[in-house]
């Protein structure tokens, strides 16, 4: 039933989503953003470097371009979104955008918001496809030893610091669901690349977990029908299972242990005060901030909300995902934690 739920309706719901967020949209209009983050983002206490790219730039376009690039197996798709005036030798930021399961990486640009951020915050976006399984995208985020799409990531960075004039220790990644899961497997594993995540409606702590701290903003709705609040419904290894090893699950994978839980060793992992504090924004909306932390740690609730993108709701479709909040814009939140303008 949660299968056919998602590939039937949450494709339409964010197709229809993204229509209603192109590019062309005011970046500046949309929902009313109650709080900032009231933390330092990582950015800022980051001395940026240079990529090997910087010594002979390819050039890229401003805007967004499509290209390619093989995992060993088959050739992967993926968008650049670079800004306007975009200078070659000059270091930029890299931020991941990764979509959720049946979703296609195409929707991904003007859902996150990275299509306008780009020139307010002057990064160069990276929007890759997880692989297929028949037409469903999908992402394995299960944390198995040997995980391909982390080694296809790390592949991606590789090609990306040399090919263009990037920096290398500010490199971000966000999502959304299986996404959120992605971007949460590469905050454990590839942890000296990635310096912060988003994560929307799929945080998970995907144990083993043991390099440097990372940075995390998550959301996530305590009505969520989806990837469920209490570590049920759609984790990452049910839909590895689903799309990848059909009922061949391999052994000693840990049990989802639901949003507190994972954000209590998130906590840990950061190296933050065990209590959190907890402040009420507004009637739907919860932050849950950890202090002392070694890497900024903190997570919205969205009381009563559904699997859907804090600030881009779609009522149409409520009844089979649940509600999405309008009282704060999780895109701009997690761009001003990036790049710690708030």
């Amino acid at each position: 039933m949660i299968r056919a739920a998602v590939a039937t309706g949450l494709v339409a719901s964010l197709v229809v989503l993204v229509s209603g967020c192109s590019s062309g949209s005011d970046p500046d209009a949309g929902p009313r953003t109650t709080a900032t983050t009231g933390t330092t983002a990582p950015s800022t206490t980051t001395v940026p470097t240079s990529s090997t790219g910087c010594r002979d730039a390819q050039p890229l376009a401003s805007g967004l371009s499509e290209h390619t690039l093989s995992d060993g197996t088959v050739d992967r798709p993926y968008e650049l979104v670079a800004p306007r005036n975009l200078d070659p030798s000059k270091p930029h930021p890299l931020v991941l955008v990764l979509h959720a399961l049946t979703v296609s990486y195409r929707f991904m640009p003007s859902m996150s918001g990275v299509d306008s951020m780009v020139d307010r915050y002057d990064f160069i976006g990276v929007v890759p496809s997880g692989r297929l399984n028949g037409s469903t995208p999908y992402w394995d985020a299960a944390p198995t030893d040997d995980n391909y799409d982390v080694t296809f990531i790390g592949s991606l960075l590789d090609h990306l610091e040399g090919a263009y004039c990037v920096d290398p220790s500010r490199v971000f990644s966000l999502g959304m669901s299986n996404g959120a899961q992605m971007s949460s497997l590469l905050a454990c594993r590839l942890p000296d690349r990635i310096r912060a995540i988003g994560a929307i409606a799929g945080e998970e702590y995907l144990t083993p977990c043991d390099g440097r701290p990372v940075g995390i903003m998550a959301f996530h709705g305590t009505a969520d029908p989806i990837v469920t609040y209490a570590g049920g419904g759609l984790n990452a290894t049910h839909i590895a299972d689903m799309e990848y090893w059909k009922g061949k699950v391999p052994a000693g994978l840990p049990a989802p242990m639901g949003i507190d839980e994972s954000m209590r060793r998130w906590a840990k992992h950061n190296g933050c005060d065990p209590k959190p504090s907890e402040r009420r924004l507004t009637d739907e909306v919860r932050l849950r901030t950890w202090t002392g932390c070694t890497a900024p740690t903190m997570l919205y609730i969205i009381d009563g909300g559904g699997h859907a993108w804090p600030g881009k709701p779609q009522p149409a479709f409520e009844a089979q995902f649940g509600h999405g909040t309008t009282d704060i814009d999780a895109s701009d939140l997690m761009f001003r934690f990036f790049f710690g303008d708030s």
